[in-house]
């Protein structure tokens, strides 16, 4: 298990500075969608409070700016060189260290609680969603993997982090039915289904 969180650190910092911008594989459509979907669900808050769960460098608090909205960024990660990144790219932004899984660091309350491309990644899911529960009034949930699929598996896949170097990481397919087991455990009484002209999907849950 060490070895999989020391994937997220591996990246040399030029190359965590690039992660998912002109390094990886970035789905612009749905961040677009997911701005609006935001700019929907915060339209009556001056500077709402977002947290971004599993932030990496942060691009997403960048692209953020880029759209022109404005909000209060909190990143939360684990890996000291994403962080660091993060950091440089948004001098302004809170940043905070932390297990996505527990988030046993995280204080006060948020507007929304976002996971981006995040969840698919988690090795308990559950635990971080009832803990995003407590902190936030929304949580927004952007599918990279909808939870469409009959069966729960989690593959172990590769992930280059540059220098011809790959190290091993989780990629969870969620189950329709372990999903709406989490969501009836969270209390959850509506979810708002957004989707991509690709596979992408957001979700809107609330309580």
């Amino acid at each position: 298990m060490s070895q999989l969180s020391d994937s997220w650190n591996s990246f040399p910092p030029e190359v965590a500075a690039q992660y998912l911008k002109t390094y990886g594989h970035p789905s612009v459509s749905s961040k677009a969608l997911l701005v609006d979907v935001l700019r929907q669900l915060t339209a009556k808050v001056a500077t709402p409070e977002i947290i971004d769960l599993g932030c990496g460098n942060a691009q997403l608090g960048e692209y953020f700016s880029e759209q022109d909205y404005h909000c209060a960024y909190t990143g939360v990660d684990f890996s000291d060189v994403l962080l660091d990144a993060g950091r440089r790219a948004l001098p302004n932004a809170k940043f905070v260290k932390d297990d996505v899984n527990t988030l046993e660091q995280i204080k006060g309350r948020y507007d929304v609680a976002l996971y981006s491309h995040v969840v698919e990644l988690l090795s308990a899911p559950e635990d971080s969603l009832a803990a995003a529960r407590s902190i936030a009034d929304v949580i927004v949930i952007r599918f990279y993997e909808p939870p469409e699929f009959d069966r729960d598996s989690i593959e172990l896949r590769w992930l280059d982090v540059g220098a011809d170097k790959q190290v091993p990481y989780l990629r969870r397919k969620m189950s329709r039915d372990y999903y709406r087991l989490i969501l009836s455990r969270l209390g959850c009484s509506k979810v708002d289904i957004y989707r991509d002209t690709t596979k992408d999907q957001i979700h809107v849950l609330h309580f």
